[in-house]
């Protein structure tokens, strides 16, 4: 929400980020993602010298819930670039907007509590962790907190989690930067998640696509790209898909993978040669990994 997307945003309009693909969101049940900037008018950062500080306009909160959000993670590490205060009023606006926030609270034991939404009688469950502390901001339990993956912990949490939902979504804030193969760390956190109890398992931080996977039946996309980002200065960060997961009965049904290119800051959905072009990447990142992604006609598919 800062930086060239803040500025596309000052000539092109609030909405403009989401106009070529808020057709896809808003046809979701539950349209899920990871916001990575304080929604807060303050301006007193943490780390003033710090060379990516970012923060978004509070007005933003409308437009994502007109984009069709309703799930924002704010697990990661540029949440509290603002410090408590920016934190809180990202809550706040969340609330207000009707957005449910995931992934940070008032104090760590907050931040740490799982999301549930029951949608035509299947209680899914979101938990959301990031790997990375916020830069110049110290650990303090008791006040506003992004929840941090707790290897002590994290295991008992995804098992209390699953027992309150049917199906149950983990999202990671995680991995190296422009790295197209997820880490040992993430691979085995992943399935360890799966083993747990994950059903879905959503990775973001590294700007790229990187290798997806079907573990115990369970669906594993380590990272998913960019989605409305202004710089793509490195390969492949241009490239981003959007997942369409099909439940019945608390299973999964079908995963749709729809291709996007993002110009400008907005994601623009592509098929044909272009859309192909960028699932063959993702299906060459995830040889080995048994994804049995199937591409058809410009889109992605994987059945269980």
């Amino acid at each position: 929400m800062d930086r060239g997307v803040r500025k596309s945003i000052e000539r092109h309009g609030y909405d403009y980020p989401y106009l070529k693909v808020e057709e896809y969101l808003k046809k979701g049940d539950i349209t899920f993602a990871n916001l990575e900037s304080p929604l807060t008018s303050r301006d007193t950062a943490v780390l003033k010298d710090r060379a990516l500080i970012f923060k978004g306009d509070i007005e933003n909160g409308r437009s994502l819930k007109a984009a069709g959000f309703n799930i924002l993670n704010l697990a990661n590490n540029h949440t509290l670039d603002y410090g408590p205060e920016g934190l809180i009023d990202t809550l706040e606006v969340l609330e207000e907007n009707g957005i449910l926030p995931l992934g940070a609270g008032l104090n760590a034991q907050e931040a740490r509590q799982p999301v549930f939404v029951n949608i035509k009688g299947i209680t899914v469950g979101f938990l959301g962790y990031s790997q990375f502390p916020p830069e110049g901001y110290l650990y303090f339990s008791d006040r506003p907190e992004v929840a941090r993956i707790n290897p002590d912990t994290i295991s008992a949490e995804i098992t209390r989690a699953k027992e309150s939902c049917d199906f149950l979504v983990i999202s990671f804030h995680w991995g190296k930067e422009y790295d197209v193969y997820p880490s040992e760390f993430q691979k085995s956190l992943a399935r360890l998640a799966v083993d747990r109890g994950g059903d879905l398992i959503l990775g973001h931080h590294p700007h790229v696509l990187q290798s997806m996977e079907k573990y115990q039946g369970k669906l594993i996309f380590y990272s998913l790209g960019n989605f409305v980002f202004d710089r793509q200065i490195q390969p492949g960060t241009d490239e981003t898909i959007m997942l369409n997961v099909k439940l019945s009965k608390g299973q999964w049904q079908e995963a749709d993978l729809i291709p996007a290119r993002i110009i400008d800051c907005q994601p623009i959905p592509v098929a044909g040669e272009d859309g192909e072009e960028i699932l063959k990447r993702l299906q060459k990142y995830s040889e080995g990994y048994n994804s049995e992604l199937i591409i058809r006609d410009g889109k992605g598919y994987i059945a269980p």
